[in-house]
Protein backbone atom coordinates (compact mmCIF):
# COMPACT_ATOMS: atom_id res chain seq x y z
CA UNK A 1 0.00 0.00 0.00
CA UNK A 2 1.41 3.18 -1.55
CA UNK A 3 0.42 6.52 1.41
CA UNK A 4 0.28 9.91 -0.55
CA UNK A 5 0.07 13.28 0.10
CA UNK A 6 -1.65 15.61 -1.81
CA UNK A 7 0.35 18.88 -3.04
CA UNK A 8 -2.62 21.63 -3.57
CA UNK A 9 -5.70 21.60 -4.88
CA UNK A 10 -4.64 24.71 -7.77
CA UNK A 11 -5.28 22.85 -10.88
CA UNK A 12 -8.48 21.68 -12.40
CA UNK A 13 -7.77 18.30 -12.31
CA UNK A 14 -6.71 17.74 -8.34
CA UNK A 15 -10.09 16.55 -8.16
CA UNK A 16 -10.11 14.26 -10.71
CA UNK A 17 -6.53 12.59 -9.04
CA UNK A 18 -7.55 12.63 -6.03
CA UNK A 19 -10.68 10.57 -7.10
CA UNK A 20 -8.73 8.68 -9.05
CA UNK A 21 -6.32 7.42 -6.16
CA UNK A 22 -9.05 7.17 -3.27
CA UNK A 23 -10.51 4.31 -5.74
CA UNK A 24 -7.05 2.94 -6.38
CA UNK A 25 -6.55 0.01 -3.99
CA UNK A 26 -3.25 0.14 -4.06
CA UNK A 27 -3.29 4.01 -2.62
CA UNK A 28 -4.35 5.61 0.32
CA UNK A 29 -4.91 9.44 0.93
CA UNK A 30 -3.20 10.32 3.94
CA UNK A 31 -2.44 13.71 3.91
CA UNK A 32 -3.19 17.40 2.23
CA UNK A 33 -0.34 20.60 1.57
CA UNK A 34 -1.71 23.62 -0.05
CA UNK A 35 -0.39 26.60 -0.67
CA UNK A 36 -3.39 28.36 0.54
CA UNK A 37 -4.07 27.17 3.79
CA UNK A 38 -7.66 27.51 3.42
CA UNK A 39 -8.60 25.64 0.33
CA UNK A 40 -6.24 22.46 1.50
CA UNK A 41 -8.07 22.68 5.31
CA UNK A 42 -11.31 22.70 3.38
CA UNK A 43 -10.10 19.92 1.17
CA UNK A 44 -8.93 17.56 3.92
CA UNK A 45 -11.98 17.79 5.64
CA UNK A 46 -13.87 16.56 2.62
CA UNK A 47 -11.25 13.87 2.15
CA UNK A 48 -11.09 13.35 5.99
CA UNK A 49 -7.15 13.16 6.25
CA UNK A 50 -4.90 15.36 8.11
CA UNK A 51 -3.47 19.30 6.86
CA UNK A 52 -0.35 20.28 7.19
CA UNK A 53 0.55 23.54 5.88
CA UNK A 54 4.38 23.25 6.79
CA UNK A 55 5.85 21.08 3.64
CA UNK A 56 8.61 20.66 4.67
CA UNK A 57 6.98 18.85 8.19
CA UNK A 58 4.92 17.12 5.64
CA UNK A 59 7.85 15.54 3.55
CA UNK A 60 9.68 14.67 6.50
CA UNK A 61 6.97 12.55 7.36
CA UNK A 62 8.47 8.57 6.55
CA UNK A 63 4.87 7.28 6.22
CA UNK A 64 4.21 9.24 3.40
CA UNK A 65 5.53 7.29 0.37
CA UNK A 66 4.78 9.76 -2.42
CA UNK A 67 2.90 12.93 -3.51
CA UNK A 68 0.90 13.65 -6.30
CA UNK A 69 1.77 17.28 -7.47
CA UNK A 70 -1.25 19.92 -8.68
CA UNK A 71 0.61 23.28 -7.47
CA UNK A 72 1.12 26.33 -9.65
CA UNK A 73 2.70 25.21 -12.72
CA UNK A 74 5.29 27.61 -12.12
CA UNK A 75 6.01 26.02 -8.78
CA UNK A 76 6.66 22.62 -10.22
CA UNK A 77 10.41 22.60 -9.97
CA UNK A 78 10.39 23.67 -6.58
CA UNK A 79 7.68 21.64 -4.94
CA UNK A 80 8.80 18.40 -7.46
CA UNK A 81 12.51 18.44 -6.53
CA UNK A 82 11.92 19.23 -2.86
CA UNK A 83 9.34 15.90 -2.79
CA UNK A 84 12.31 14.09 -4.30
CA UNK A 85 14.71 15.15 -1.68
CA UNK A 86 12.20 13.50 0.53
CA UNK A 87 12.60 10.42 -1.57
CA UNK A 88 8.89 10.59 -2.15
CA UNK A 89 7.35 9.07 -5.58
CA UNK A 90 5.98 11.91 -7.67
CA UNK A 91 2.65 11.72 -9.62
CA UNK A 92 2.38 15.39 -11.54
CA UNK A 93 -0.04 17.26 -13.51
CA UNK A 94 1.46 18.43 -17.09
CA UNK A 95 3.58 20.16 -17.50
CA UNK A 96 6.07 19.02 -15.93
CA UNK A 97 8.23 22.03 -15.59
CA UNK A 98 8.05 25.90 -17.91
CA UNK A 99 11.85 25.31 -19.38
CA UNK A 100 13.99 22.10 -20.17
CA UNK A 101 16.20 23.08 -18.10
CA UNK A 102 13.48 22.82 -15.34
CA UNK A 103 12.70 19.36 -16.00
CA UNK A 104 16.14 18.21 -16.72
CA UNK A 105 16.69 19.26 -12.82
CA UNK A 106 13.56 17.34 -11.59
CA UNK A 107 15.07 14.41 -13.60
CA UNK A 108 17.83 14.31 -11.96
CA UNK A 109 16.47 14.87 -8.42
CA UNK A 110 14.27 11.98 -9.17
CA UNK A 111 17.37 9.66 -9.96
CA UNK A 112 19.96 10.91 -7.00
CA UNK A 113 16.81 9.88 -4.87
CA UNK A 114 15.30 6.89 -6.48
CA UNK A 115 11.83 7.73 -6.74
CA UNK A 116 9.70 7.20 -9.49
CA UNK A 117 8.27 10.16 -11.62
CA UNK A 118 4.58 10.50 -13.48
CA UNK A 119 3.88 13.11 -15.41
CA UNK A 120 -0.08 12.85 -16.50
CA UNK A 121 -0.40 12.33 -19.89
CA UNK A 122 -3.30 10.25 -20.43
CA UNK A 123 -4.24 10.58 -24.95
CA UNK A 124 -1.04 8.23 -24.67
CA UNK A 125 -2.79 5.48 -23.01
CA UNK A 126 -5.98 5.45 -25.98
CA UNK A 127 -6.52 2.85 -28.47
CA UNK A 128 -6.76 5.73 -31.16
CA UNK A 129 -3.78 6.71 -30.82
CA UNK A 130 -2.25 2.84 -30.29
CA UNK A 131 -3.78 2.29 -33.51
CA UNK A 132 -2.67 5.17 -35.22
CA UNK A 133 1.03 4.81 -33.86
CA UNK A 134 1.23 1.10 -34.92
CA UNK A 135 -0.28 1.92 -38.86
CA UNK A 136 2.37 4.59 -39.08
CA UNK A 137 4.91 2.06 -37.81
CA UNK A 138 3.82 -0.96 -40.33
CA UNK A 139 3.65 1.30 -43.42
CA UNK A 140 -0.11 1.23 -43.79
CA UNK A 141 0.10 5.37 -44.17
CA UNK A 142 2.65 5.09 -46.22
CA UNK A 143 5.06 8.07 -45.72
CA UNK A 144 3.36 11.00 -43.52
CA UNK A 145 3.35 14.07 -44.69
CA UNK A 146 0.73 16.20 -42.43
CA UNK A 147 -0.79 15.61 -39.00
CA UNK A 148 -3.26 17.84 -37.63
CA UNK A 149 -4.71 17.71 -34.14
CA UNK A 150 -7.00 20.26 -31.93
CA UNK A 151 -8.04 20.72 -28.73
CA UNK A 152 -10.58 22.32 -27.55
CA UNK A 153 -13.62 23.66 -24.95
CA UNK A 154 -15.25 26.86 -24.02
CA UNK A 155 -13.91 27.20 -20.56
CA UNK A 156 -12.93 30.55 -21.28
CA UNK A 157 -16.15 32.32 -22.58
CA UNK A 158 -17.43 34.97 -20.15
CA UNK A 159 -21.14 33.79 -19.36
CA UNK A 160 -23.87 35.90 -17.06
CA UNK A 161 -22.70 33.86 -14.24
CA UNK A 162 -19.07 34.19 -14.30
CA UNK A 163 -17.25 36.99 -16.61
CA UNK A 164 -14.55 34.23 -16.95
CA UNK A 165 -16.00 31.28 -18.15
CA UNK A 166 -16.07 27.89 -15.92
CA UNK A 167 -12.37 27.82 -15.52
CA UNK A 168 -10.99 28.72 -12.42
CA UNK A 169 -10.03 32.91 -12.76
CA UNK A 170 -6.33 32.26 -11.95
CA UNK A 171 -6.19 29.58 -14.93
CA UNK A 172 -6.22 33.02 -17.05
CA UNK A 173 -3.64 34.97 -15.30
CA UNK A 174 0.25 34.31 -16.14
CA UNK A 175 1.19 34.18 -12.24
CA UNK A 176 1.47 30.49 -11.64
CA UNK A 177 0.53 28.89 -15.39
CA UNK A 178 3.25 30.00 -17.24
CA UNK A 179 0.50 30.28 -19.91
CA UNK A 180 -2.74 29.90 -21.62
CA UNK A 181 -4.59 27.41 -23.66
CA UNK A 182 -1.31 25.92 -25.40
CA UNK A 183 0.74 24.84 -22.24
CA UNK A 184 -2.48 23.52 -20.77
CA UNK A 185 -5.13 21.95 -23.21
CA UNK A 186 -2.35 22.47 -26.27
CA UNK A 187 -0.34 20.01 -24.23
CA UNK A 188 -2.30 16.83 -25.60
CA UNK A 189 -1.66 17.67 -29.27
CA UNK A 190 1.31 18.66 -28.47
CA UNK A 191 2.82 15.48 -27.00
CA UNK A 192 0.35 13.05 -29.39
CA UNK A 193 2.40 14.95 -32.60
CA UNK A 194 5.95 14.48 -31.18
CA UNK A 195 5.24 11.10 -30.83
CA UNK A 196 3.46 10.60 -34.25
CA UNK A 197 5.67 12.97 -36.76
CA UNK A 198 9.12 12.83 -34.39
CA UNK A 199 11.86 15.52 -34.36
CA UNK A 200 10.83 19.11 -34.72
CA UNK A 201 12.95 21.09 -38.21
CA UNK A 202 11.25 24.45 -37.00
CA UNK A 203 7.77 26.13 -36.23
CA UNK A 204 6.00 29.12 -36.51
CA UNK A 205 3.47 29.81 -33.50
CA UNK A 206 0.46 32.42 -32.59
CA UNK A 207 -0.83 32.42 -28.82
CA UNK A 208 -4.00 34.47 -29.48
CA UNK A 209 -5.94 36.23 -26.81
CA UNK A 210 -9.61 36.69 -28.58
CA UNK A 211 -10.77 38.07 -24.97
CA UNK A 212 -8.83 40.15 -23.17
CA UNK A 213 -7.05 37.89 -20.78
CA UNK A 214 -3.37 38.02 -19.29
CA UNK A 215 -2.73 34.44 -21.31
CA UNK A 216 -3.59 33.33 -24.53
CA UNK A 217 -7.22 32.29 -24.61
CA UNK A 218 -6.78 30.15 -28.37
CA UNK A 219 -3.44 28.97 -30.19
CA UNK A 220 -2.40 27.52 -33.43
CA UNK A 221 1.34 26.21 -34.54
CA UNK A 222 2.80 25.13 -37.86
CA UNK A 223 5.18 22.65 -37.50
CA UNK A 224 8.05 21.14 -39.75
CA UNK A 225 9.62 18.23 -39.00
CA UNK A 226 12.84 16.59 -40.15
CA UNK A 227 10.92 14.25 -41.98
CA UNK A 228 9.49 16.84 -44.53
CA UNK A 229 6.24 16.16 -42.91
CA UNK A 230 3.82 19.32 -41.83
CA UNK A 231 1.84 19.48 -38.81
CA UNK A 232 -0.54 22.09 -37.79
CA UNK A 233 -1.36 21.81 -33.63
CA UNK A 234 -4.53 24.06 -32.42
CA UNK A 235 -5.73 24.44 -28.85
CA UNK A 236 -8.08 26.60 -27.61
CA UNK A 237 -10.58 27.69 -24.17
CA UNK A 238 -13.02 29.92 -26.63
CA UNK A 239 -14.92 27.32 -28.39
CA UNK A 240 -17.11 24.16 -28.31
CA UNK A 241 -15.12 21.13 -27.02
CA UNK A 242 -13.56 19.52 -29.87
CA UNK A 243 -10.70 16.71 -30.43
CA UNK A 244 -9.72 15.81 -33.90
CA UNK A 245 -7.09 13.87 -34.88
CA UNK A 246 -5.74 13.60 -39.01
CA UNK A 247 -2.31 11.67 -40.23
CA UNK A 248 -1.98 11.84 -44.20
CA UNK A 249 0.08 9.53 -45.94
CA UNK A 250 1.31 9.11 -49.06
CA UNK A 251 -0.61 5.52 -48.66
CA UNK A 252 -3.15 6.28 -46.50
CA UNK A 253 -5.52 8.45 -44.08
CA UNK A 254 -6.59 8.21 -40.63
CA UNK A 255 -8.87 10.24 -39.05
CA UNK A 256 -10.16 11.05 -35.62
CA UNK A 257 -13.10 13.22 -34.81
CA UNK A 258 -13.98 13.28 -31.05
CA UNK A 259 -14.73 9.15 -30.26
CA UNK A 260 -15.09 8.15 -34.00
CA UNK A 261 -12.72 6.72 -35.78
CA UNK A 262 -11.45 6.13 -39.07
CA UNK A 263 -8.76 5.12 -41.60
CA UNK A 264 -8.40 4.07 -45.55
CA UNK A 265 -5.14 2.96 -46.59
CA UNK A 266 -4.12 0.90 -49.88
CA UNK A 267 -2.75 -2.01 -48.19
CA UNK A 268 -6.54 -3.04 -46.35
CA UNK A 269 -9.94 -3.49 -47.42
CA UNK A 270 -9.32 -2.63 -51.22
CA UNK A 271 -8.19 0.91 -50.01
CA UNK A 272 -11.86 2.07 -48.85
CA UNK A 273 -13.14 3.22 -45.41
CA UNK A 274 -12.95 0.95 -42.58
CA UNK A 275 -14.74 2.83 -40.11
CA UNK A 276 -15.48 2.22 -36.13
CA UNK A 277 -12.40 -0.07 -36.31
CA UNK A 278 -11.17 -2.37 -33.45
CA UNK A 279 -9.19 -0.18 -31.60
CA UNK A 280 -6.19 -1.72 -28.74
CA UNK A 281 -7.16 -2.04 -25.77
CA UNK A 282 -6.08 1.08 -23.44
CA UNK A 283 -3.09 0.96 -21.56
CA UNK A 284 -3.07 1.21 -17.90
CA UNK A 285 -3.75 4.94 -16.99
CA UNK A 286 -1.22 7.34 -16.12
CA UNK A 287 -1.70 6.88 -12.27
CA UNK A 288 -1.63 2.93 -12.54
CA UNK A 289 1.54 3.05 -14.41
CA UNK A 290 2.80 4.92 -11.37
CA UNK A 291 1.55 2.41 -9.22
CA UNK A 292 2.89 -0.43 -11.45
CA UNK A 293 6.63 1.25 -11.48
CA UNK A 294 6.61 1.82 -7.81
CA UNK A 295 5.33 -1.58 -6.63
CA UNK A 296 6.46 -3.94 -9.31
CA UNK A 297 9.27 -2.00 -11.17
CA UNK A 298 7.57 -1.79 -14.61
CA UNK A 299 8.83 0.85 -17.11
CA UNK A 300 5.48 3.12 -17.53
CA UNK A 301 4.47 3.64 -21.26
CA UNK A 302 4.96 7.08 -20.76
CA UNK A 303 9.01 8.19 -21.36
CA UNK A 304 11.11 10.89 -19.94
CA UNK A 305 11.10 12.07 -23.49
CA UNK A 306 7.52 12.45 -23.71
CA UNK A 307 7.82 14.75 -20.81
CA UNK A 308 10.86 17.00 -21.83
CA UNK A 309 9.95 17.60 -25.49
CA UNK A 310 6.18 18.34 -24.28
CA UNK A 311 7.89 21.62 -22.19
CA UNK A 312 10.59 22.07 -25.19
CA UNK A 313 7.72 22.36 -27.75
CA UNK A 314 6.16 25.13 -25.70
CA UNK A 315 9.63 27.34 -25.05
CA UNK A 316 9.69 27.34 -28.75
CA UNK A 317 6.47 28.27 -29.30
CA UNK A 318 6.44 31.08 -26.83
CA UNK A 319 9.68 32.06 -28.32
CA UNK A 320 8.70 32.07 -31.43
CA UNK A 321 5.27 34.25 -30.76
CA UNK A 322 7.54 36.92 -28.81
CA UNK A 323 9.56 37.38 -32.02
CA UNK A 324 6.78 37.15 -34.45
CA UNK A 325 9.27 34.36 -36.80
CA UNK A 326 9.62 31.26 -37.43
CA UNK A 327 12.01 29.23 -35.04
CA UNK A 328 14.44 26.64 -36.20
CA UNK A 329 15.22 23.88 -33.88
Amino acid sequence: MINVALLSRWHVHAEDYAKEAGENPEITISAVWDEEKERGEKWAGELGVRFEHNLDVLLSDETIHAVIVDTPTADHKEIITKAASYGKHIFTEKVLGLTGEDCEEIFTAAEQNNVSLMLSLPRLREGYYLLAQDMLDKGLLGKLTLIRCRVAHNGAIPTADSPHGWLPEHFLKKDGTGGGALIDLGAHPIYLTNRLAGPIKSMSARLSHFFDYEVDDHAAVLVDYQSGALGIIEAGFVSSGSFTLELHGTEGIYLVDGNQVRFKTSHLNNGEWVVSPELPENLPSAMQQWMDHILRGKEPAIKREDMLELTRFNEWAIQSDREGKRIEI
